[in-house]
């Protein structure tokens, strides 16, 4: 694999575009502006790297770091999820997913620079999303025999251990597409999404153990596959098979609509992620972007719709302090760099172009 070593400058203009890996983070001074993608290779799994330099530019790493597992190769969007690959929200770890070896591997970052510390079988068949908070990870296995959430946990040399079973594994049915899990802000809750039984599930969390019971709700528009959090720990949900946007609180008292099935303009939206005021979406097949202004209830306005011409953004991540988003293009393979205004609308800033391969899925940014 061939990284160049400084940014391209494509252009610059406003443009509404989506997010994807958000994390609240109060991390004082803690480095921002590095952003990973995972090229998902069959043979051999790796990591490129990319940082923000002291000029403002992002420019690359120059070399992968491989994950010494393997992806699972296949084609555009072979996990069909959101979330393969995740920082931990002091920036200091990155978890990264090996769908073809069923495997989780450990990365610090330290200095600015990736180091692979530890690796660990995942307790099942095709692990597609992983959520993390502190020194705790959670992933979800969706396939095989028992799909479900299985927990562990790492310690400061970076050695990753399964946590006892009692405690961090929930089994899941079978025969269903579960395409994402995530961690609220306020690590209360875990929560997964269903694509084809068009289910959110939500289980309390305290520290490294899970609630046996869950909260369950049919969402109000059908096939949610992605969600995000707002600040407000309410749940935001692209529903990619009605073409809609939904809200949702979550408490003791159940999981209950805040919106119900907003139209966003856009076909089969697949990824989200929220900045905290602007919600944003992105498809593999439409070019069109909206920005939804989430409230402080939780209530969600459709504001804009921005055709940026390209129907082939995969996946987004947003840096820790949120003023910078990054977007991925497997069919350009193509990494390009948004500034986020007051207004939620984005500027273009730059792109790298590198080859990343056909099957790259997986992108997440301090």
């Amino acid at each position: 694999m061939s990284l160049n070593k400084s940014a391209s400058v494509i252009g610059l203009g406003a443009v509404a575009f989506p997010l994807l890996v958000s994390a609240a983070c109060g991390c004082g001074s803690r480095q921002t502006g590095d952003v990973y993608v995972m090229t998902n290779n069959a043979n051999s799994n790796t990591i490129a790297a990319f940082y923000v330099n002291n000029s403002g530019t992002l420019v690359s790493t120059s070399r992968a770091e491989g994950t010494k597992g393997k992806g699972s190769g296949s084609s555009t969007n072979p996990l069909n999820s959101q979330g393969a690959l995740a920082v931990s929200r002091d920036g200091k770890w990155l978890i990264a997913l090996n769908a073809g070896s069923n495997e989780i591997s450990l990365f610090s970052t330290s200095n600015r620079k990736l180091a692979f510390t530890s690796k660990i079988g995942s307790m099942g068949q095709f692990p597609a999303s992983v959520a993390t908070n502190g020194n705790r990870v959670f992933v979800l296995n969706k396939r095989g025999m028992t799909p479900g959430i299985y927990g562990f946990s790492f310690n400061k040399k970076g050695e990753l251990t399964a946590i006892d079973k009692e405690k961090a594994v929930r089994q899941l049915a079978q025969s269903a597409n579960y395409s994402q899990i995530g961690i609220s802000p306020n690590g209360k809750w875990l929560v997964v999404c269903n694509e084809s039984t068009n289910m959110l599930i939500a289980y309390a969390l305290n520290g490294d153990t899970i609630a046996k019971d869950s909260l369950t709700l049919e969402t109000s528009g059908s096939g949610p596959s992605a969600f995000a959090f707002d600040k407000r720990n309410n749940l935001i949900v692209a529903e990619s098979s009605s073409g809609t946007v939904s809200s949702y609180s979550l408490s003791n008292d159940g999981i209950k609509v805040i919106t119900a099935a907003l139209p966003i303009g856009q076909t089969r939206p697949r990824w989200i992620a929220c900045n905290g005021d602007y919600a944003y979406t992105s498809a593999i097949d439409s070019g069109i972007f909206p920005t939804i202004r989430v409230n402080n209830d939780g209530q969600l306005t459709l504001i804009s719709n921005y055709s940026a011409g390209s129907s082939s953004v995969t996946e987004l991540a947003i840096n820790s302090d949120g003023t910078h988003l990054y977007t991925f293009s497997p069919k350009s393979n193509t990494i390009s760099r948004f500034r986020i205004e007051a207004d939620g609308k984005l500027v273009l800033t730059e792109s790298i172009p590198d080859y990343f391969g056909p099957y790259a899925q997986g992108i997440a940014a301090n």
